[in-house]
């Protein structure tokens, strides 16, 4: 009895000098907190990537600025590398021809612009001008065609703020719009699905589509800021939305067009006045109407990421909650 008694002393002696050890064993040394210079300098390894919460929290306002725009300067740079060939010298072409379109604006804006006045008079007194704006409006609906915001202005340049030049856009663009989703619903599916892909803010709002196809939803669609043509295309990726609640989201959406008609003809009254006042007046107008018109889209497009994120935090919820009823329960040994 004494030998067993004297065994345990000794295990518990062993036991307690172990604990002892352990305690005293050196702790891990604690992450200081990120010292961030004025600038934050930001390495091109993570420059990348999206924005972790603990990264961006302690950055002041100025600081979130210079990294959103080295964010956005590093991510293009990275598309224009991974180009074709012939893209990248379509994308120098094209940035060559609108540096010296600026140019010749700058120094020759004044005949220019009465050049500009004394066209569109010309092309509004031909009947066949309105047929011609409606193709071509037409034609820029299948992606990848850009040219839609130029059209739209130009029938503005021509036509004012009338009811004629807001018909013009309207069958031009919902009828493209129609056309541009049934070819890509039907014939075009896998392309569909990829133009949906190359995008998060089109994830985002494809996300919420499948959720709700109200045509109201659609419409909104058209407020944000996405590039007209490929939104045609990548909506028809959406599966269970009918081309019926496509067009009508078309026809709610279409008051936005008076905007380009109003950008147009402001343009056209500077050339058409000599009053410096009044050509301060137009083009301050139309500063208004792009600025109000953006703050609106970014708006939209920020409160429909919120509601993606949303949509997907409740799946990762639901998903959760199924895998923890689903799963065995775990023993401990103490």
């Amino acid at each position: 009895m004494s030998q067993h008694v004297r065994a345990s002393s000794q295990d518990a002696r062993i036991h307690l000098s172990e604990m002892r050890g352990s305690s005293t064993s050196p702790r891990p040394a604690m992450v200081s907190r990120p010292n961030y210079d004025d600038d934050y300098d930001i390495d091109g390894d993570g420059v990348g990537e999206e924005d972790d919460f603990l990264d961006v929290y302690d950055l002041t306002p100025r600081q979130r600025l210079v990294r959103h725009f080295k964010k956005t300067l590093f991510k293009l740079m990275n598309h224009y590398a991974f180009l074709p060939v012939w893209q990248k010298v379509a994308v120098i072409i094209g940035g060559l021809c609108a540096l010296v379109l600026g140019i010749l604006l700058l120094v020759f804006h004044t005949p220019m612009l009465h050049w500009l006045v004394h066209t569109s008079n010309e092309l509004k007194s031909q009947k066949k001008t309105a047929f011609i704006l409606i193709l071509l409006i037409f034609c820029v609906s299948f992606p990848p065609l850009i040219g839609f915001s130029f059209l739209s202005t130009s029938t503005g340049l021509i036509y004012g703020v009338s009811f004629e030049g807001w018909m013009i856009l309207v069958a031009g663009s919902v009828f493209g719009s129609i056309a541009s989703f049934a070819v890509f619903q039907t014939l075009l599916r896998s392309r569909a699905e990829q133009l949906v892909h190359a995008s998060p803010r089109f994830e985002a709002f494809a996300a919420i589509l499948q959720e709700n196809h109200s045509y109201w939803i659609l419409a909104l669609l058209r407020l944000c800021p996405f590039p007209y043509s490929l939104t045609n295309g990548a909506v028809a990726a959406v599966h269970g939305l009918s081309l019926r609640n496509f067009a009508i989201a078309q026809v709610i959406a279409s008051p936005k067009l008076f905007a380009y008609l109003f950008v147009g003809s402001r343009i056209k009254n500077i050339g058409e006045s000599n009053s410096t006042g009044s050509k301060l007046f137009d083009l301050i107008s139309i500063l208004v109407t792009g600025v109000v018109l953006t703050i609106t889209a970014w708006i939209l497009y920020f409160k429909t990421r919120n509601k993606y994120m949303e949509i997907q935090r409740l799946q990762q919820h639901q998903d959760h909650q199924s895998h923890r009823s689903v799963s065995p329960d775990v023993e401990f040994d103490i």
